[in-house]
């Protein structure tokens, strides 16, 4: 299910009763990008199992990037909100890789098999069109999807140096808009520590 822009008010909402419950099991609540802000608990982020990936030479793991800021994308390509963010995060990845952060998309398919969302060679030219040069997990089984418990398109998580989630967030965001500069602003922060 994607959240259109017009009902993040009510993530929003969600997200603030359920803080307290996450905070409880030692997980950041989700909170819509605007909104997003560090949680008083944090947690290891979980390791990635996929074995499918795209601009990338091996399948990555969270313990090799250790040292380095992670942010993860939860995306699809067919998601409109997904494909409007995208011009932000390809921005994140030219200012920030080579000061230490490193952009992971985790392409989760949303529709069956035969939509054609599962298809490598799909992904593989929704890469290209979007420009998008970062690392990208098919993540056609949803085991990423569900071992960090995203329930939106497109998501974010972002893990510090020492691989603990610092923040997350859902949502579409546009270069430059209060949004972008909220993310922008966390990445720094990361990078500083």
């Amino acid at each position: 299910m994607r959240v259109p822009r017009s009902f993040l008010a009510a993530g929003i909402m969600v997200t603030a009763l359920g803080a307290a419950t996450s905070a409880a099991r030692r997980r950041p609540a989700v909170a819509a990008p605007a909104a997003a802000a560090a949680s008083a608990a944090t947690a290891a982020a979980p390791e990635l199992g996929n074995t499918s990936w795209l601009n990338a030479d091996h399948a990555l793991r969270l313990a090799e990037l250790r040292g380095r800021v992670v942010l993860l994308n939860f995306w699809v390509f067919t998601c409109y909100n997904c494909t409007n963010t995208v011009p932000s995060l390809v921005e994140f990845d030219r200012r920030y890789r080579d000061h230490g952060l490193t952009l992971i998309g985790i392409h989760t398919p949303e529709f069956p098999p035969y939509s054609g969302e599962h298809d490598k060679g799909n992904v593989a030219r929704a890469l290209k069109k979007l420009g998008i040069a970062y690392p990208n997990a098919q993540d056609n089984d949803r085991r990423t999807w569900d071992t960090y418990g995203i329930r939106f398109w497109p998501s974010f998580v972002l893990v510090d140096k020492r691989g603990q989630i610092r923040f997350t967030g859902y949502g579409e965001f546009h270069l430059d808009d209060a949004d972008f500069r909220s993310w922008d602003g966390r990445i720094r922060q990361l990078l500083g520590e």
